[in-house]
């Protein structure tokens, strides 16, 4: 899955990061010059699991 506001992958994005307390979102991009500051992943389909 790629990040819907920088396109980069789930790996490319910084893991962990105590800014973020999230389930749905991981620290800033790792790759050189992009300034997103977290991922985001679009969430197609409301599934019990999320629940």
């Amino acid at each position: 899955m790629n990040c819907i506001r920088c396109h980069h992958t789930y790996q490319a994005h910084e893991k962990n990061s105590p800014k973020t307390k999230s389930i749905l979102l991981v620290g800033k991009c790792l790759v050189p010059g992009c300034d997103c500051q977290h991922y985001v992943d679009k969430i197609e389909t409301i599934d019990e699991d999320l629940l």
